[in-house]
């Protein structure tokens, strides 16, 4: 669900966002969402009660980062086409990594489901990519709605998630 929430923020955000860049980052929240499972079951199992301490917290950073950042946008008097050119891989990757990292502790459970982790994984990376090309497409539907408040609700939407992210770790959501 957060990587479906960032797919619909970079919906909204990148104007010009074309089909390649929606197939890429799509593959890359599901890859992310799918190795991070298989990387806590692997490598990572003995460490997540540590990493688990402070995972969520790496998350909030992330996402406000660039949430502030989408909203510092927003009030700028640039034109709609030259906010959109400014996607770029280094921010799909830190997007990828905010949205996937808590999942590095669903690889304790991997075991207990009766197919193997690594197609559990494979699965979680399908299912992920598609829900995130639809997720896409909803955000342009949204920015077409919002028009130049659209830069500012998904930034505004993006440091939510991050709080959101916060608060169930700490078992208040």
């Amino acid at each position: 669900m957060d990587s479906m929430a960032v797919s619909i923020v970079n919906g909204i955000k990148y104007k010009n966002y074309g089909p390649k860049e929606t197939m890429m980052a799509s593959f890359s929240f599901g890859f992310f969402q799918g190795l991070m499972p298989l990387l806590g079951y692997l490598v990572f199992t003995p460490f997540l009660p540590y990493i688990e301490r402070f995972d969520h917290w790496i998350v909030l950073l992330a996402l406000s980062a660039i949430g502030i950042n989408m909203i510092r946008e927003s009030f700028e008097k640039e034109e709609i086409e030259e906010k959109s050119s400014q996607f770029t891989y280094k921010i799909l990757f830190a997007e990828s990594i905010a949205t996937a990292i808590d999942a590095l502790s669903s690889g304790i459970v991997l075991p207990e489901f009766p197919v193997s982790p690594l197609i559990s994984c494979i699965v979680i990376c399908v299912i992920t990519s598609i829900i995130c090309i639809i997720a896409h497409s909803l955000g342009k539907k949204i920015a077409l709605l919002l028009k130049d408040k659209a830069t500012l609700c998904g930034g505004i939407i993006l440091i939510l998630l991050g709080v959101k992210t916060v608060l169930e770790h700490m078992g208040i959501l």
